[in-house]
C-alpha cells in the first residue's frame, strides 16, 4: 500500500512538471511569435561567399549536416587562423550552433572558445545542436553540459544488401514497384527550368498546408536544390512521384537530404527510392549513407540518463507529435544498420527556455511583435 501511494505521488508529481513545462512553453512560444524589439533584432547576415565555403569543404570535409549551410539561413564564424568554419544563426540572445566545427580537428578546441568570447562580447550565449560522440571531450573540457537529442541513422554500404530473411519485406516491395514498372535515375546539375519547376510541384504537393522548416531541417528552393544530385522515383507513365536531393560530407558518406513525394502514392514508395539510392551509392564506392537524425530516438528511457533526458522522453510520450517522431525512427530503422547519438552542448542557460528557441528556429518563427511583448523577452534574457 505505501509503495502504491508512493508510485501515485510520483505520478502525480511527474505530471505536474509535464503539465507546467506544457504551459510555458505555449506561453514562450506565444509572445515569441511576434516581432522582435530593434535592441534584440539579430546582426545581418554577413555576404555569403560561395567559392569560399566550397574550396573549404572541399579541402576539409564536412559533416552530416554542413550541407545545410547552404540554405544561407545562418552566420558563419570563421577562426583567427581559418582552418575552422561554425555556422550558427542568432535567435534573441543565443547563438545556435549547427553541428560541430567543421576544418582541422586539431584547431577545434581553440575555435570553441573564440566562438564563445565573441558571444560574450555580443552578449550572446551559445549551444552547439547536434554535436557528435567523437568531440563530446571538447565541450565538456570547456564547461558546458550535455543532454541527448537523438540518434542519427547510418547504412554501411559495403554490406548493404536486401538478401536473405532480414531484407525479404523491402525485397518485395522493390520487386512489385518494378513489375508495376517504376523506374530510378540520378540527375545532376546544371538543371533546366523545367526540370526544377517538376521538383517545386511535387514539393508544393507534398507540403499541402504546412511551412516549410529551418536551420537543421532541409527546405526546398530551387538555389538549394541546384546544387545537389536528385534521385527520381518515375511511375510507369513518366510521372515523377518523390525524389530525394544528395549531400555529402565530401569523403566517402551519401547524405539523404531533401525528400518530397506526391499524395496518394502506392505504399512503399520512399522505401523503394531508398533502395535505389543504397545500391546506387554502393556501386559508386561511398562507405556510408547518412539518413539523418531521428529526433528523441533512444533519449531518456535509460536508468542512467539525466533527469532533463527523462522529462524529454516524458513529454514526447503525450501528443501526436510523438507517433511521428516514432514513426521516423522506425522508417529509417528499416535501412540503418548504426545509429550514432548527438547532443546539445550548452552552459550558462536555462535549458527549458533554450530547447524552446531551437525549436522556433527551426520552425522559423517569430515575426511580428508588440511592446509589452519586447519587456518579457527582456526578463527572459535575464532569466535564461
Amino acid at each position: 500500500m505505501v509503495q502504491g501511494g508512493i508510485e501515485l505521488k510520483l505520478e502525480i508529481v511527474s505530471l505536474s512538471l509535464i503539465y507546467f513545462s506544457l504551459l510555458t512553453v505555449i506561453i514562450y512560444a506565444f509572445y515569441l511569435n511576434k516581432k522582435p524589439s530593434k535592441e534584440l533584432t539579430p546582426n545581418k547576415i554577413e555576404e555569403f561567399n560561395d567559392r569560399l565555403l566550397q574550396t573549404f569543404l572541399m579541402t576539409h570535409g564536412g559533416n552530416h549536416i554542413s550541407h545545410l549551410i547552404y540554405l544561407k539561413d545562418k552566420q558563419l564564424f570563421w577562426s583567427k587562423d581559418k582552418k575552422v568554419l561554425i555556422a550558427y544563426k542568432i535567435n534573441f540572445n543565443r547563438a545556435i550552433v549547427l553541428g560541430d566545427p567543421i576544418g582541422e580537428s586539431s584547431s577545434f578546441q581553440e575555435a570553441i572558445n573564440e566562438f564563445y568570447k565573441d558571444c560574450m562580447r555580443k552578449g550572446l550565449k551559445p549551444l552547439f545542436y547536434q554535436i557528435s560522440p567523437s568531440h563530446m571531450h571538447l565541450y565538456q573540457e570547456t564547461g558546458y553540459r550535455l543532454m541527448k537529442l537523438g540518434e542519427e541513422g547510418k547504412v554501411t554500404l559495403p554490406t548493404y544488401t536486401l538478401e536473405g530473411k532480414q531484407g525479404a519485406k523491402l525485397r518485395t516491395k522493390f520487386n512489385k514497384f518494378s513489375r508495376l514498372g517504376y523506374t530510378f535515375r540520378i540527375a545532376t546539375p546544371p538543371y533546366s527550368d523545367a526540370f526544377l519547376e517538376e521538383l517545386s510541384v511535387v514539393s508544393n504537393s507534398w507540403l499541402g498546408n504546412q511551412k516549410e522548416k529551418g536551420f537543421s531541417v532541409v527546405s526546398f528552393s530551387k538555389e538549394y536544390v541546384e546544387r545537389f544530385p536528385v534521385a527520381l522515383l518515375y511511375d510507369s507513365n513518366g510521372q515523377t512521384v518523390a525524389f530525394v536531393t544528395l549531400a555529402s560530407d565530401h569523403r566517402k558518406t551519401l547524405i539523404i537530404d531533401l525528400m518530397r513525394k506526391i499524395p496518394n502514392t502506392p505504399h512503399g514508395t520512399m522505401d523503394v527510392l531508398f533502395i535505389h539510392i543504397m545500391r546506387w551509392a554502393k556501386n559508386h564506392d561511398y562507405q556510408s549513407c547518412s539518413l539523418g537524425m531521428a529526433p528523441l530516438a533512444n533519449v531518456g528511457n535509460s536508468k542512467d540518463s539525466l533527469f532533463s533526458e527523462k522529462m524529454i522522453h516524458l513529454l514526447s510520450s503525450y501528443g501526436k507529435s510523438s507517433y511521428n517522431i516514432k514513426g521516423l525512427k522506425e522508417f529509417k530503422s528499416k535501412f540503418a544498420s548504426v545509429w550514432e547519438p548527438k547532443y546539445l552542448a550548452y552552459k550558462g542557460t536555462f535549458l527549458p527556455i533554450a530547447l524552446i528557441q531551437i525549436y522556433l528556429v527551426i520552425h522559423k518563427t517569430p515575426v511580428p511583435q508588440p511592446i509589452f511583448v519586447n519587456k518579457i523577452r527582456l526578463l527572459l534574457k535575464k532569466a535564461g
